[in-house]
């Protein structure tokens, strides 16, 4: 399946609010968009990232959102919750890292991500994609993927 990633939008953000999942995780944290459009007209997401409705057939399927800490790019992500677990994941995020790899000119040697520890399924595609657990917390497991 192709992705398409588009700068996100308050419709998409309000679609994305209405998003539940089965499990811990019950929905996406979608707030900071509203509030940073309602501030500034622009549309910047939990700590201020760069987020990207994910597309495909011109239908909204994902979210990506990208996080510069110390100039290391952290993702966010998400899935429809009727397409979880039908073998998208992988696919899904190697293409989110590639297009945040050249959106971004992204030159530094590794990428991470924070997963919730009992979101055993999420961690499963993370290593199918290259990603390396560095540290374990009590809540969450830190993944590096290494670019070169």
């Amino acid at each position: 399946m192709e992705f398409e990633f588009v700068p996100m939008t308050l419709d998409y953000a309000k679609q994305i609010e209405t998003w539940k999942y089965d499990g811990y995780m019950k929905n996406i944290y979608v707030e900071p968009y509203f509030n940073s459009f309602k501030e500034t007209g622009k549309m910047k997401g939990p700590g201020g990232c760069e987020g990207f409705a994910v597309l495909n057939q011109n239908k909204l399927v994902g979210l990506f959102e990208y996080y510069f800490k110390d100039e290391i790019m952290e993702l966010g992500l998400a899935l429809k919750p009727e397409l979880v677990g039908r073998g998208l994941g992988k696919n899904f995020v190697e293409q989110g890292i590639n297009f945040g790899i050249k959106k971004f000119k992204y030159e530094r040697k590794y990428i991470k991500l924070a997963v919730n520890i009992q979101n055993k399924p999420a961690i499963r595609v993370y290593e199918k994609a290259g990603f390396k657990e560095y540290i374990r917390n009590v809540d969450d497991i830190q993944m590096r993927k290494y670019l070169f």
